[in-house]
């Protein structure tokens, strides 16, 4: 008989059951809350560092606040109130070269039109002068950046006017534009630029031609504050005015009726044709629209009531072309050319003041006397060249410059007080 023999069945092994002595069991419990106690430690200082955070960040604001209301923003730093330190506020202090016209703002600051520079300059307080448009480089750049980064480009005929709220406006006459500097210092175009020309009809600014007929013989000229606060425009084709929404209206300078019209350049009454080109405007308290221009070199006037009248010859020596003029804010008008220094009446006639040509130049060439060699032989280039630019502040004082040319090597601006008092604020 065999005998098979199985292999016994191994049962898996009972592993003993230890129970966990007591240190043992302490010691985890003291790591559990151990590791709590860190985690709580943890929390506890990330609320704290919060808290600090915020108190910092309230702290902070607060003092911001504070202080914005004690020192302005950066912005307002750089370009601050045109009435307060001038457009833009931080121009460079330059010297004048070319004089060519002047204003007077609403806080009696001037300013000057430099053609030599292609700047506009105010003249500050201690007698310096300040950039207040321009950067020096004849081009057409800068909208809607700061005035005196941009490139202008400035002509003789060009004008300039500051409104009431110490807005600057000026001829960019090379460029046929009108641009202005708000009172924050920032430069725009507010007429020209455009292709449509001028006529009847009104024309948006923007999109109007603004060099027509003579071209650049007159492109853009003088500039005025007229009645309304709306702007008033010198052009080769007669005066325009631009209303608050941008419209352009001609004024007086219509096409000549050659069936009913009969002109002279100094015949009464006057004929529209008197006023083309336009080259210096003023406006007096009646509300009459005084102008220099005309192919015969004249000052004319256009009443409130439409009628149009020759004054008398008004030609400047120092461009050869015609006399400037500024509303005064008594209510006349003044005016500077060969005559010297003129004021309207009541009845638009003009009347001389008090000094003459020579003692303009008198004053201006600071006792001098014949400059070395002048332009021609016997020429006096002593006598005073009006004609630029006038101006006049509120305390009735006139402002008047002279740009150098055939008759004189000097420019000069001067300020004549009510009492005749002549004073040379700057030459060359």
């Amino acid at each position: 008989m065999v005998v098979i023999h199985t292999p016994k069945r191994r049962t898996a092994a009972v592993r003993p059951q230890f129970r966990v002595s007591k240190p043992d069991e302490e010691r985890e419990r003291t790591e559990v809350l151990f590791r709590e106690a860190k985690r709580r430690e943890r929390r506890r200082r990330l609320i704290v560092l919060a808290v600090i955070a915020v108190v910092v960040g309230v702290a902070g604001i607060g003092y911001a606040v504070l202080r914005s209301k004690n020192v302005p923003h950066a912005a307002q730093r750089n370009f601050t109130s045109l009435t307060q330190r001038g457009a833009g506020g931080v121009g460079p202090i330059v010297t004048p070269e070319s004089p060519e016209a002047l204003a007077v703002g609403p806080n009696g600051d001037l300013y000057v039109v430099d053609i030599g520079r292609d700047q506009i300059l105010r003249r500050l307080p201690n007698g310096r002068f300040q950039v207040v448009a321009g950067n020096g480089r004849p081009g057409l750049s800068g909208d809607g950046g700061p005035a005196i980064d941009a490139s202008i480009h400035l002509e003789y005929d060009a004008g300039i006017a500051v409104s009431t709220n110490g807005a600057v406006y000026f001829s960019d006459s090379w460029n046929d534009r009108v641009r202005e500097v708000l009172p924050d210092g920032i430069i725009k175009t507010v007429a020209g630029g455009g292709k449509t020309p001028l006529g009847q009809g009104p024309v948006p600014a923007l999109d109007a031609l603004l060099a027509t007929g003579l071209g650049r013989f007159i492109a853009v000229g003088g500039l005025t504050i007229g009645p309304g606060n709306d702007l008033y425009l010198a052009l080769s084709d007669g005066v325009y005015r631009l209303t608050a929404s941008g419209m352009l209206f001609r004024v007086v300078g219509e096409p000549l009726n050659v069936e009913t019209d009969i002109c002279g350049w100094d015949l009464n009454p006057g004929c529209q044709r008197d006023f083309q080109p336009a080259y210096r405007l003023a406006f007096d308290r009646a509300g009459d629209l005084f102008v220099a221009g005309g192919g015969g070199f004249g000052l004319y006037e256009r009443t409130s009531s439409g009628t149009l009248r020759f004054i008398e010859s008004f030609r400047g020596g120092g461009a050869g072309f015609w006399g400037s003029l500024a509303s005064d804010p008594d209510g006349s008008v003044v005016g500077v050319s060969n005559n010297g220094v003129q004021k309207s009446l009541p009845s638009g006639e003009m009347v001389s003041l008090t000094k003459t040509p020579k003692q303009l130049a008198s004053a201006l060439d600071l006792g001098l006397g014949r400059l070395p060699h002048p332009p021609r032989t016997g020429v006096d280039v002593n006598t005073f060249i009006g004609g630029s630019g006038i101006a006049v502040g509120q305390n009735d004082t006139i402002y008047v410059d002279m740009d150098s040319g055939v008759w004189s090597r000097v420019s000069g601006i001067l300020a004549i007080t009510p009492n005749g008092n002549v004073t040379n604020l700057w030459r060359s």
